[in-house]
């Protein structure tokens, strides 16, 4: 068994059942964990401070089937638990003793001034000989919410959000393979769902970079979940006296009367808890340049010396070297066929030397043929960039990592750093989880040696977006995608509006590619199209060279339109406007906390010819009363009509030729 010293921090209740066992609290909530019948801990209530109401109770303990990873064997003669004190927060661990000498820990975190619950279990085994996990549990319960109605998650790389209600004996399960967003048989998600009810919304975020399983239940008010690693995820062995931490769920109730103020909270929540927990540079609204979808692998020294040359006319905040500039996997040096000794370094130094910050991309976890006898048994080897996948489990990663992000950094004089393709094999040595572990402590690794180094999450387009890579980096690029045009616009703003739901905005990117490739292309379709790319944050892949005067003049006219928009989006308080088949218009409406100000950016969908698009704005204070407008104003046809039931909103006219507009309410003063 093992055994901790009892910390005095939290209010220790009492080991004996069914009283209560430990509690956290904080200025926001208030949180009960007791035993069942099994000794098994669980959450028996969750109360906000100010009030004593319920943010949720247990409706009956969870299933033994959510822990039963091994045969329980006999009840032990009682548990242990231990309460800490966190730079952050507060801790409590439970643990109880399993058979063939496992102890099994139920980990509960609370994060000061949140009211955000980080779930997690660890398996301790004190055994002579080695032990197999079949699947490792992340969690499971019941609750019972205030009028429980809703259950909504979003689908992986498409981001499309799905609800559904709740109610009918409901069992929904939800996942992905191998990577935390990846496909699962077509139908893989994101590793977040949400659970709406009279009183707000409950949101649940994975923080796992591998793949995973959670069944969903819903039955009147009562919803259960159980998350897991199943079989496919974990092929775990654990050795004798080794201890291993499972996956991070992070639960978050919040108070409020719609969607949009509940999101809110839960934004202002992770942003403060990636701030305090992993520390790097503060969200902001990036401009980067990018040639990946111009040149692929056919990079040269040339052509990134002409878009040097051009970058500060657009003001860029970033230039990124993507793939395609290396001699091979493993050789992180610039390609001798593509560039002159020295100069990819010249390059840089003179785009930094114009006030621009650069980036570049690598994917370390790969290397040539014949390298390195680390590479994983029993191999996998991918065509695309000609690479050999490290066994991270096996290779000491996290040192490995963070020496080649020094070596860049030192080499280049990167201040961002983008990593990308797969990380995890279907078969491995030590298997998936623990490559997963050595994946994310190396990350951890790189974040602590560099606090002030920009990092963003590729992963083959998308496929590994999770609540660890999100609060981790600065962005997400949240899909692949190299055409142009109104078929990307559209798939742009449909991808970044289903992400913005679950995602801070400040970490989903999206690209205008190409504008200087696109044909028939007339001034409003390019407006359309650089603005689709404004909800998250917004970059540019081109020839800089290739874009002609009249598009290069709109593309600058439309980065003084992203800049002044998001500077709507640092209270995370937004309406979405999804698009559907069919309809008018899609898009997303910022305010300010105080309801005084609103900017909306709303693009034609469906709709033909001349048509008013009517924009809720139910966070604007509706007793100010606007200043006279001049016809010279640009939102001089943009007023604030009489609420339809309780929500006012934004009547915002489009001509038969006019597919985009941003709004501002009260409007922008225009010269």
């Amino acid at each position: 068994m093992l055994t901790h010293a009892l910390w005095p921090l939290l209010s220790i209740l009492s080991a004996v059942h069914p009283t209560p066992v430990a509690e956290l609290r904080n200025e926001r909530i208030h949180v009960e964990l007791a035993l069942n019948e099994q000794l098994t801990p669980y959450i028996a209530a969750c109360r906000w401070v100010d009030d004593d109401a319920a943010a949720f109770h247990g409706a009956g303990d969870a299933s033994s089937d959510s822990w039963a990873c091994l045969d329980f064997g006999s009840l032990p003669e009682g548990v242990e638990t231990r309460a800490e004190r966190l730079p952050w927060g507060q801790r409590v661990t439970i643990s109880r003793a399993l058979v063939s000498d496992l102890v099994m820990s139920w980990v509960i975190e609370l994060p000061r001034d949140s009211s955000t619950l980080r779930l997690h279990t660890r398996l301790h085994h004190g055994g002579d000989t080695p032990l197999a996990v079949p699947w490792f549990p992340i969690w499971g319960a019941q609750w019972q919410f205030p009028g429980a109605n809703q259950l909504k998650w979003w689908k992986a790389l498409s981001f499309e959000p799905v609800e559904q209600a709740l109610g009918g004996e409901l069992s929904v399960t939800l996942g992905s393979h191998l990577h935390s967003s990846d496909t699962r048989d077509s139908d893989g998600v994101n590793p977040y769902w949400c659970v709406a009810h009279a009183g707000g919304r409950v949101y649940f975020a994975l923080e796992w970079c591998g793949g995973w399983e959670a069944t969903l239940r819903g039955d009147g008010n009562v919803f259960g979940f159980s998350a897991r690693l199943p079989e496919s995820e974990t092929q775990l062995v654990l050795q004798p006296g080794e201890t291993i931490d499972g996956p991070v769920l992070c639960i978050t109730p919040t108070r409020g009367a719609t969607e949009a103020e509940c999101r809110r909270e839960w934004m202002l929540q992770r942003a403060q808890f990636a701030h305090e927990y992993y520390g790097g540079p503060a969200p902001d609204y990036f401009f980067t340049y990018n040639h990946w979808y111009t040149t692929r692998f056919d990079l040269t020294g040339r052509f990134l010396r002409r878009q040097a040359r051009m970058a500060s006319q657009y003001g860029f905040d970033f230039f990124l070297v993507d793939a395609g500039w290396y001699e091979g996997m493993g050789k992180w040096r610039a390609d001798p066929k593509k560039f002159k000794p020295g100069e990819l370094e010249d390059i840089l130094a003179d785009v930094a030397a114009e006030g621009i910050p650069t980036g570049i991309w690598t994917c370390p976890q790969f290397v040539s043929d014949g390298d390195s006898p680390a590479v994983d048994h029993p191999g996998f080897y991918e065509k695309f960039i000609d690479g050999h996948l490290l066994d991270l489990a096996g290779s000491d990663f996290p040192a490995f990592l963070t020496d080649h992000v020094e070596r860049l950094r030192a080499h280049f004089g990167i201040t961002w750093w983008k990593y990308d393709q797969v990380f995890f094999a279907p078969e491995t040595r030590a298997g998936v989880m623990r490559n997963v572990l050595a994946f994310q402590d190396a990350v951890w690794a790189v974040r602590k040696a560099n606090p002030d180094l920009y990092i963003e999450n590729c992963q083959s387009g998308g496929r590994m977006i999770n609540e660890f890579t999100v609060l981790i980096t600065q962005n997400q690029w949240i899909r692949d995608g190299g055409r142009n045009g109104l078929e990307h616009a559209r798939s742009n703003f449909k991808e970044a509006l289903g992400a913005i739901e679950f995602m801070p905005p400040w970490s989903v990117n999206r690209w205008t590619n190409n504008p200087g490739q696109m044909k028939h292309a007339d001034s409003e379709l390019m407006r359309y199209y650089c603005r689709s790319a404004m909800a998250g944050t917004w970059g540019l892949v081109a020839d800089l060279a290739d874009i002609g005067h009249s598009r290069k003049k709109i593309i600058k006219e439309e980065i003084a339109n992203y800049r002044e928009f998001s500077e709507m989006k640092a209270d995370y308080l937004y309406e979405v406007i999804y698009p559907h088949d069919g309809q008018d218009f899609a898009g997303v409406t910022f305010f300010d906390a105080d309801g005084s100000q609103a900017a909306a950016l709303v693009l034609r969908w469906d709709a033909n010819g001349e048509f008013t698009a009517r924009v809720p704005v139910p966070h604007l204070r509706t007793t100010w009363v606007p200043a006279p407008r001049s016809e010279s104003d640009e939102d001089a046809d943009v007023v604030l009509v009489e609420p339809e039931g309780d929500t006012p909103a934004l009547s915002v006219a489009f001509d038969e030729d006019q597919d985009s507009r941003i709004v501002w309410y009260p409007p922008l003063e225009v010269p």
